[in-house]
């Protein structure tokens, strides 16, 4: 019969919390780098170029429909190695490049959606006294597309942060492979890994109450 030790669970929250700065690490430079990449592949996607739709198809094709931990042993151990403008990088620099290359995948379906939910007859009206494209998008349509692409960037936001967990398996050093190392010392996997889920559960119940705050605050602006 399996005993659970309590000293031992408690005592496997400071070493995993101790590498809590390298999981946030992690899902913001993914989030905010995979969200610069969505951004331009939304904008990309809207356009009338065949060539370019054809290969955005399959650029989102290829990232949503592939394990994303097959996709990091591909890029950190097969292709970021071998290319000369990531070759000097650091495994964790690899890591993020390649979740921000899978998430934005994702995050360009919603920003894209953001932007065709404001009426398109803004962008006309933007165009028709002397405004670029550019210039509507920036000023008039993508101040409105904030309101509808938060609550779904919020929950893109979360899955990278879950999503970080699998950098364990190319080597970074984060607090799943600190739980990975503190259970194979003395095999209690159930203490171990119960302490690393409730640094997960408890981190993300924060960032929930960050993004219901955000989504109000977004609410009262635009009611």
């Amino acid at each position: 019969m399996y005993e659970f030790n309590m000293k031992i669970f408690e005592g496997a929250f400071s070493p995993i919390a101790s590498c809590m700065g390298v999981t946030l690490f992690l899902t913001f430079a993914t989030f905010i780098i995979g969200f610069m990449m969505a951004l331009a592949i939304a904008f990309l996607s809207m356009s009338k170029n065949k060539a370019v739709s054809a290969f955005l198809k399959i650029w989102l094709s290829f990232f949503r429909g592939t394990p994303l931990l097959v996709q990091l042993f591909f890029f950190v151990y097969g292709l970021f190695p071998n290319l000369p403008l990531t070759r000097s990088m650091t495994p964790i620099w690899h890591a993020i490049i390649c979740l921000s290359l899978a998430y934005s995948a994702y995050m360009a379906e919603t920003i894209r959606g953001a932007i065709q939910s404001v009426d398109k007859g803004q962008l006309e009206g933007c165009l028709s006294i002397g405004m670029t494209y550019f210039q509507g998008m920036r000023r008039i349509i993508l101040p409105q597309a904030v309101h509808y692409m938060i609550p779904p960037l919020s929950n893109n936001f979360l899955e990278v942060f879950k999503g970080t967990s699998l950098a364990s398996m190319v080597g970074i050093t984060e607090m799943m492979l600190k739980a990975k190392m503190l259970s194979s010392r003395n095999l209690r996997f159930m203490e171990i890994y119960l302490a690393v889920l409730c640094i997960y559960w408890g981190l993300n119940i924060i960032f929930t109450i960050i993004q219901k705050y955000i989504e109000n605050h977004l609410n009262q602006k635009y009611a």
